[in-house]
């Protein structure tokens, strides 16, 4: 998985696959098919591990406006992407990028598949906050969602090209006043 996260698909080589798994290439296919298959599964653990995380702070607390809640969820996506421990920015914005011919028809449904999991999340998150009267009426819950993953995908996009927390943080603080 963190050899995809650091060089994408396309840039990883089966033995950039074998080195890091510490395989020869027969294994590789004997344990996981092929490189596709790999690629699959480091996409769907990385939304179990790195993903799904995040949206428990679009719940809690209940009684927090929703403007910290989300400060919160961006802040803990935005630790996350500028984590030096970690390759650095997001594995499924990274594939995203990708999409267009050079990603298996099998990642592209997983791809989809997150991405429509994490919209829903947070259009299920603005349409309660809109009913409970936290959000003005004219306000799109899906609109919402779209913008909020789109800060998402530009913040790991930003750490790539260097950024760090002080940036992405400013850029989270002026997002959030817009809700």
């Amino acid at each position: 998985m963190r050899v995809f996260w650091s060089k994408g698909f396309v840039g990883t080589s089966l033995s950039d696959l074998t080195l890091a798994l510490g395989i020869n290439k027969p294994s590789l296919y004997a344990a996981f098919g092929n490189k596709e298959q790999l690629f699959v599964d480091a996409l769907k653990r990385y939304g179990r591990h790195y993903g799904l995380p995040h949206a428990a702070h679009l719940l809690e607390p209940a009684d927090a406006p929703l403007r910290q809640r989300v400060r919160a969820y961006l802040l803990s996506i935005a630790t996350m992407v500028s984590d030096p421990e970690l390759p650095g920015g997001c594995l499924v914005a990274i594939s995203n990028c990708e999409i267009g011919g050079t990603l298996p028809e099998e990642a592209v449904r997983t791809l989809a598949s997150i991405n429509q999991s994490t919209h829903r999340i947070l259009e299920d998150c603005f349409a309660r906050e809109r009913e409970q009267g936290g959000l003005p009426p004219e306000k799109d819950p899906a609109a919402l969602a779209a913008y909020v993953m789109s800060l998402m995908f530009g913040m790991a996009v930003l750490v790539r090209g260097g950024f760090g927390m002080d940036e992405l943080t400013a850029v989270i603080d002026l997002a959030v006043e817009s809700l």
